[in-house]
């Protein structure tokens, strides 16, 4: 479609006319997004370096008794205090605001009637709760993702290489399927077992398959249901896997540097904007840096695939706590100012969160699998 240029369309019949504007759509912000990975995980804040502390303990320890006074390791005097708690912490250290002007005179002179331009600027002002929503599904996600995989605690590679050469592709796809859903489950049932493997603290903990979401890349979800044929039949019985877009998976760039080449895989851990030539290129956290840029230490990161994977790929699976990576958001509020000399209105809208790259509680237990598929040959 033609990019209206401004110009009217003489008319056929005479020819000092022009063919009026009929009609002007304004089509709305267009953007809904899924904040599943995310959504449960916010807690309350309020205000600019609000904290708040999670405390851990660890278990007792039994001693054997003979129902005797006969002194042994303690007595009634003996202090017996538990073991050392530990503490994590969140802080509401970040604030951001999004500006937009607008006007009530001078834009409406582009537009046919009031009520295109009411919408119009309707659309522009949705946009402020719209910006807000994308700068936190891509900071969450790309933090959170990124850190899990830093971070977590490896249960071990799953081997999906097919076991003979006798298998179809067909066959190949249905055995990794199966294969994938069978290591997995032995795996976590490990966890229901008490234990200090799992937490950062080393204390004592179990867990249940229900506290986790299984994370995996969007590619491999479609894998395992159009070739598990249990699944369609079982799906009850399945451990249920949350797609994330496999843009977010990914190591963090410690240091800085400046690209050469065709960019593919380094991505933005923060919104900014990058100047290469004289040109400015905006990016969101999962963005890819324009090609040339240079970029500071841990505001980037490298990602892990460069393509939609799927289950016949190499991969990275994260098993994270359903209330590991709390987000403190403080109050969000919208404000204006109006320009009398300009007639033209600023408004602003000012939100702040914690930092989720760092809010891994140790209380928690942070899993990753990996697989491999090295087909037998």
């Amino acid at each position: 479609m033609a990019t209206f240029s401004g110009q009217l369309n003489t008319n056929k019949v005479f020819a000092t006319l022009f063919n009026m504007i009929i009609s002007i759509q304004v089509f709305d912000a267009g953007v809904a997004l899924n904040s599943e990975v995310y959504g449960s995980k916010k807690v309350d804040g309020t205000l600019f370096g609000d904290t708040k502390v999670y405390i851990s303990t660890d278990a007792l320890e039994s001693y054997e008794w003979d129902g005797t006074d006969t002194p042994g390791s303690y007595n009634l005097l003996t202090i017996k205090r538990p073991p050392t708690p530990k503490q994590d912490e969140i802080v509401i250290d970040t604030y951001r605001q999004i500006p937009v002007t607008v006007d009530e005179y001078l834009t409406k002179q582009a537009f046919l009637d009031e009520g295109s331009f009411g919408s119009f600027n309707g659309v522009i002002l949705s946009w402020l709760q719209v910006t807000k929503a994308v700068y936190e599904h891509t900071t969450y996600t790309a933090n959170m993702l990124v850190s899990s995989q830093a971070k977590a605690t490896s249960l071990g590679a799953i081997a999906l290489g097919a076991p003979t050469t006798t298998l179809t592709d067909l066959d190949k796809g249905i055995w990794k399927a199966q294969e994938l859903y069978r290591q997995i489950e032995d795996y976590m049932k490990e966890l229901e077992e008490p234990s200090r493997a799992y937490n950062d603290h080393g204390f004592l903990r179990n867990y249940k398959f229900d506290d986790f979401d299984i994370i995996v890349p969007l590619g491999v979800l479609s894998s395992v249901k159009k070739l598990d044929v249990p699944f369609l039949y079982n799906a009850d019985d399945k451990p249920v896997f949350k797609e994330v877009h496999w843009k977010y998976f990914g190591a963090i760039n410690g240091s800085g540097a400046t690209l050469t080449g065709t960019n593919s895989t380094v991505r933005a851990l923060v919104e900014k904007t990058y100047t290469v030539s004289a040109t400015d290129t905006h990016v969101f956290p999962g963005d890819l840096l324009p090609n040339l840029a240079t970029y500071l230490a841990d505001e980037t990161y490298t990602a892990t695939y460069s393509a939609r994977p799927s289950i016949a790929s190499d991969l990275t699976i994260l098993v994270i706590h359903k209330q590991d990576f709390p987000i403190m958001s403080a109050f969000t509020v919208g404000t204006s100012f109006f320009n009398a000399r300009r007639l033209d209105m600023n408004h602003y809208l000012t939100f702040g969160h914690n930092d989720v790259y760092d809010a891994h509680l140790g209380e928690r237990a942070l899993l990753k699998f990996t697989t491999t598929n090295v087909d037998a040959t």
